[in-house]
């Protein structure tokens, strides 16, 4: 129990001395998967709660389209595709920092993301149409801050300069989009492929 509070503590930390608080993490092993796990699943619940809770004035989702798991994939999806990219290509250039590092710095740097998107939600609820451009001005700062936090992580677990690491997260981007695209070229040929052999069966049941 200690030891949960410790890294809780440690996590916390990162959020105003993110250099330290990374450095803390990545090398002296204030870390907690569990925590990480966490924080990740409840943005992806923050999801469904934005999709299905937020105030009318900001709400255009149509809840009869609805469908949670949909919506828990599609929420943490860019932020595994990240996860996958930017360990894919730092370790092209020579980056110090496990998936397992990246997972961590990535969880801890939503945070702040996190609490501003809940808080954002619940506000939604009592702002009129004129504060709305307020409102979302204020769940920007947790964005922003997310941003800052990852590439302050990122410098620090991979031990790279500022500019490096500016470098690797464009290669990141670029290597998220290939992903994609190879991921979409694979699923349609196997789709193709499945619909030829199925299309093969059905020939030859009706022959025999």
């Amino acid at each position: 129990m200690t030891g949960i509070v410790e890294d809780g503590k440690s996590m916390l930390r990162v959020l105003f001395h993110p250099f330290d608080g990374f450095y803390e993490v990545k090398f002296l092993g204030k870390r907690n998967f569990a925590l990480a796990t966490i924080i990740m699943l409840l943005c992806g619940l923050t999801g469904i709660l934005s999709y299905q809770y937020t105030g009318f004035i900001l709400n255009y989702f149509p809840l009869f389209e609805m469908n949670s798991i949909a919506l828990f994939v599609t929420t943490l999806f860019p932020f595994l595709l990240f996860l996958l990219s930017n360990w894919s290509v730092t370790t092209l250039f020579d980056g110090n920092g496990t998936i397992g590092d990246i997972y961590i710095v990535l969880s801890y740097a939503l945070l702040p993301k996190l609490a501003f998107d809940l808080a954002g939600i619940a506000l939604s609820n009592v702002v009129t149409q004129e504060e709305a451009g307020l409102l979302q001005a204020f769940t920007a700062i947790g964005t922003v801050w997310f941003a800052f936090l990852l590439f302050c992580g990122l410098t620090v677990t991979h031990e790279y300069s500022a500019l490096v690491n500016i470098v690797t997260l464009a290669a990141s981007c670029a290597s998220a989009v290939l992903i994609l695209f190879l991921s979409m070229l694979y699923f349609t040929l196997i789709g193709k492929v499945v619909g030829f052999v199925y299309a093969v069966f059905l020939e030859l049941s009706k022959r025999w």
